[in-house]
Parts: C-alpha cells; sequence; structure tokens
C-alpha cells in the first residue's frame, strides 16, 4: 500500500528539528527586534559592546598612567635599590627580612594605581557604550554552555571568524608599525653602536613613542569598525520572524479570545447590576419597543431623578421584562424616551430640558404604585435643537407643549436654581 502525502509529511516531521530547521528558521527571522525583546535582551545582560574599544582605552590609559609615573616609579625603584646596598654586608635571612617588605611595598605602590585606573577606565567605557546594566544571568553558571555540540559550533561561528580576523589585522599593523618606525629611523640606529648612551636612550624613547603613537590609532580604527560590528551582529542575532512578533503582541495585549471573553464578561456583570439597578427605580420610559429608560427618584434623598438603567433593542427589552416582574410602572413617551436615552447617560442626573416631563412621569408613576388613578402625562415636547438629534425631524410631528400641572409642580426642586 502507498503512503498518502500526509503520512509521509507526518512521518518526516521529527527531521524538522534538524540542521535545516533551524537554517530555515534563521531564514524566517527577518523582523528588526521590538523594544521588548531589546529590553528582555538587557535585563539578561546581552547588550551590543565592543571589547576592542575597551581594551584599546586601557592600553591608552596605561601608557599615560605609566608616562605620567615614571617619575614615582624611578624613586622607588631607587628606593629599593639604596636599601639592598645598605643591607648587602647583613647574612642572607637577615637582609630578606628587610628588602621582602620593601620590594612588595614598592610593587604594590606602583601596580594599585594603574590597576585602579584600568577598572575605572573600564567601567567608565562600558557605561558609555551600554548604559547602567545590573544583571546576575551572565555571572550565574549555564550547564548548557558545557554542550560539546554548542562548543563545536561555536568555534566555527562568525563571531570567532571576526575575532581572529582582527587579531590578525593588529598583528600585521603592529608588524608593519613597527617596520615603517625602525625603517625611518634606520641610518641613525646605524650609528648607534658609535654614540653616547645618552642619544642610545633617546633613539630608543624617540622610536617606542612613534610606535606607540601609531599602535594607538590602528587599534582605534580597528575599535571603531569593530564596534560597528558588534552593533550590526546584536541586531541580526535578535531579528525575529513574523510569528515571533504576532506571538509577542499576543503576550503583550492578551489572546484576542480571552479579551472578547473578558469583555463579554464585563458587559454581562454591568447589564445585570443595570437590571438589578432597575427594580429599585421609580418608572421606565419606553419607546415603546426599541429603547427603555429606568429613572428613579427619593424625595428628600436626590437632589434630581436619576437615570439608573437605559439600553436599546434586547437590552430594552430586557428592562421592560425586569420592571414588569418588579411592578415598577412602564410609560410609553417616544420622545422622552428617545431624548433620556441620547442626552443623559446611566447615574446622571437630568438636564433642565427634561424637567418638567420627568416630573409629571413620576407623579404618575407614583399614583400607580399606591393604586390612585392619575391622568397619564402628556408626550414630552423636546426643544427644536433635539428634535434632530433624537429623530423628530419634521415640526409637525411634535405634540403641543406640556400644560402646567399645578399637582406636580413642586415635586422636586432643581438644586440648581439660584433662587431655590
Amino acid at each position: 500500500m502507498l503512503a498518502s502525502p500526509f503520512h509521509a509529511r507526518h512521518w518526516c516531521a521529527p527531521c524538522l528539528g534538524g540542521p535545516m530547521a533551524e537554517e530555515n528558521e534563521g531564514a524566517d527571522k527577518t523582523e528588526k527586534p521590538t523594544s521588548k525583546k531589546l529590553k528582555d535582551a538587557r535585563k539578561d545582560g546581552n547588550v551590543a559592546k565592543s571589547r576592542e574599544l575597551t581594551s584599546t582605552v586601557l592600553i591608552m590609559g596605561w601608557l599615560a598612567g605609566g608616562w605620567m609615573m615614571m617619575g614615582y616609579m624611578f624613586r622607588r625603584i631607587s628606593g629599593l635599590f639604596d636599601s639592598a646596598l645598605q643591607v648587602m654586608n647583613q647574612p642572607f635571612d637577615a637582609a630578606l627580612r628587610t628588602i621582602a617588605p620593601l620590594a612588595v611595598q614598592t610593587l604594590l605602590a606602583m601596580t594599585l594605581p594603574l590597576l585602579l585606573l584600568a577598572v575605572m577606565l573600564a567601567l567608565l567605557v562600558e557605561f558609555l557604550q551600554v548604559g547602567p546594566v545590573a544583571t546576575m544571568k551572565k555571572v550565574t553558571p549555564d550547564l548548557s554552555k558545557l554542550n560539546p555540540v554548542s562548543g563545536v559550533k561555536k568555534m566555527f561561528s562568525m563571531d570567532n571568524l571576526v575575532e581572529l580576523v582582527k587579531s590578525a589585522l593588529k598583528s600585521m599593523a603592529l608588524i608593519g608599525i613597527g617596520g615603517l618606525v625602525l625603517w625611518g629611523m634606520l641610518p641613525p640606529l646605524l650609528q648607534l653602536p658609535f654614540a653616547q648612551p645618552q642619544a642610545i636612550g633617546s633613539a630608543i624613547w624617540h622610536a617606542l613613542k612613534w610606535i606607540g603613537i601609531w599602535t594607538i590609532f590602528v587599534f582605534f580604527f580597528v575599535s571603531a569598525l569593530d564596534a560597528s560590528y558588534q552593533k550590526y551582529s546584536y541586531i541580526k542575532k535578535l531579528r525575529m520572524s513574523r510569528r515571533d512578533i504576532k506571538q509577542e503582541v499576543k503576550e503583550n495585549e492578551g489572546d484576542p479570545y480571552v479579551k472578547q471573553r473578558r469583555k463579554q464578561l464585563h458587559q454581562e456583570w454591568s447589564q445585570q447590576n443595570m437590571l438589578n439597578a432597575v427594580r429599585g427605580s421609580n418608572v421606565v420610559v419606553t419607546n415603546p419597543t426599541h429603547i427603555a429608560v429606568a429613572l428613579q427618584y427619593e424625595q428628600g434623598n436626590d437632589d434630581l431623578p436619576l437615570v439608573v438603567a437605559k439600553g436599546e433593542g434586547h437590552v430594552a427589552e430586557e428592562i421592560k421584562r425586569v420592571a414588569e416582574e418588579a411592578g415598577v410602572p412602564i410609560l410609553e413617551n417616544v420622545p422622552l424616551a428617545r431624548g433620556l436615552n441620547a442626552r443623559v447617560e446611566i447615574d446622571d442626573y437630568i438636564s433642565d430640558d427634561f424637567f418638567e416631563a420627568v416630573a409629571q412621569v413620576l407623579y404618575w408613576a407614583e399614583g400607580v404604585r399606591i393604586g390612585e388613578h392619575r391622568p397619564e402625562p402628556p408626550e414630552f415636547d423636546p426643544p427644536a435643537e433635539m428634535r434632530a438629534e433624537i429623530g423628530l425631524e419634521n415640526p409637525e410631528d411634535a405634540v403641543p407643549p406640556l400644560a402646567e400641572d399645578p399637582a406636580v409642580a413642586d415635586r422636586f426642586e432643581d438644586p440648581r436654581d439660584p433662587m431655590r
């Protein structure tokens, strides 16, 4: 029986973890690293920096420090030799007990300042290259580094090849610089066997000075190239595939399904709270089918009537259903329902435009609650600027203005009235 293409692909799946998979994975990483990727790498101590620049600055610092301390070193060494000459006639053990501490002190006095200078320069150069980085991950033991396969791969990596090229360039540069300097000084050097000792020292110092100057120049040039390469290599190693970026976005912003589910639960929770508020409301004003607005007002506690719930479509149907179950009066008043739904948010007080109409509605609803027959209030007559907003574009559709009803005129006072 011939295997189907599906089975062939299925049984070849394990080979996807081999070198070809790694090459394909590397080929897919064509996008620049995101800010989060760079930040995570920095937390792990993975930053772009040039060791060549650090070593070059250290060499220059040592040379400058040695030059400035040359007189001090000469005096310390001279003092040590003077002490040695003074104990030359003493027994060896006695002389050793005298000279050994002086030798250690002289060595420390000459080397500690240079070591301190090296540490300060190294920290300064590292800080200027990468800024403050505090992590222990680089010094934490990692057993994966003991993997021989990874070690062999690292031996033939591009980074090691670059290091080899840099070392070769510096070696050739040093040989070339030394050769050029000595070639330029060849005539004076040929006369040294016949010169005075002072002339020999001056010639050697002159040669070493120019060799040092050109060496520092070449090392700084190599360091600049290395810094550019390290930056390029760092970004290349952190490159991401489109799939990586999508996964990062999903981790940062959350799974769209989970976010949608949370949003749905929040809406259900808000709707449930709103429906609970309907049970304690005084009246529900409807469109009659598309809009429902629940109003609450307790004289003595509330300054003005409050919209505790509102909704359209199925939410309006739920509000009416809950109101019927709770025995809350329901009044059909299309302009008032539309106006309240458009202009008043949930848990907000009504505005001046609805003051008279809502007063009459609450007066009617109170009568329904206590079993007293009161006339149903007329439809709300919205102001001209509200008509288009709530769908009453034709002024002829408007009903006559509300009549002043003395029975409801004093139901509640507007707290914003300065005459209150």
